[in-house]
Parts: C-alpha cells; structure tokens; sequence
C-alpha cells in the first residue's frame, strides 16, 4: 500500500512539472501562405434570408427541394435522403470550392467547382419576399418560383 502511495504521489509531482510549450510564432513562414484544412472549411455562406427549405406545392402535394443552413447547401430528395453541398465537396477526391455572390438583400448564386474534374455546379436564386424565392433553371434559363416550407 505504500509502494502505490508513493508511486500515485511521485507520480502527481512528475505530471505538475511537465509544461508544454506552444507558440503561434511562424518565423519560418515569411510567405504568409495560409492552409485550409477541408475538414474544417466552410463552404456556403448563405445570406440569412434565404436560411430555411424550400419547395413547390400545388395546394394537395408538397416538394421539398432545398435546404440552407447558415454554412451549407443541401439537396433533398423527396422523401429519400439529403444531399449536403459540403459533404459532397469534402468526400471528393481533391476537394472543390465554392465561388458565391451574395447580396443580402435580394440575390445569392454560387458555382460548385470540384478540383479532381471540370465539372461544375451552379446556383442562382433571388428573394421575392420572405416567403417565396426563385431559382433559375441553368439549363434553359427559366425561373421557377419556390415557397418556404
């Protein structure tokens, strides 16, 4: 019993000696490049007007297409499954990036680029009311009137 006193104390006395020393100075970085770790990027930077679902709705059936959250994009697909915009980007070989235009007050579009291929993916919707936004149809530049579920 002495023998673990002793060794709980001694080592109690070890640990309160041991420091640990940490600085943010990066004299070695004269570059002042900055790296981002994906895990921890942010994406989408949705204006708070837009933040919310959004669908379609006939009066009988409603579709809910669009989810933003204060730092994501999601695809949802009708009583299947959501897409998260940042998951996607993340899980993808290379990563991607999010070029946005956001005008808080009426207008925010973006284009998903994935670094490992061409492909790109955009967005653009605009404010109608609180209640109601559009998206345009990139395919055939129609504008589709959505309401906030």
């Amino acid at each position: 019993m002495k023998k673990q006193l002793f060794l709980a104390l001694s080592l109690t006395a070890t640990l309160s000696l041991v420091t640990v020393n940490c600085s943010s100075n990066n004299d070695d970085d004269d570059n002042n490049t900055q790296q981002t770790n994906p895990a921890t990027t942010q994406y989408f930077h949705p204006p708070t007007w837009i933040q919310g679902t959004w669908g379609v709705t006939n009066g009988t059936t409603s579709n809910k297409l669009y989810k933003f959250t204060a730092d994501d994009f999601i695809l949802l697909v009708t009583g299947v499954s959501e897409q998260s915009m940042t998951g996607t980007i993340k899980s993808s070989p290379n990563g991607g990036s999010v070029d946005e235009t956001v005008n808080n007050s009426t207008q925010y579009n973006f284009t998903v680029k994935y670094n490992i291929t061409t492909t790109t993916q955009s967005f653009e919707f605009r404010k109608v009311s609180a209640t109601q936004i559009q998206w345009k149809d990139n395919s055939n530049g129609t504008w589709f009137d959505l309401v906030k579920m």
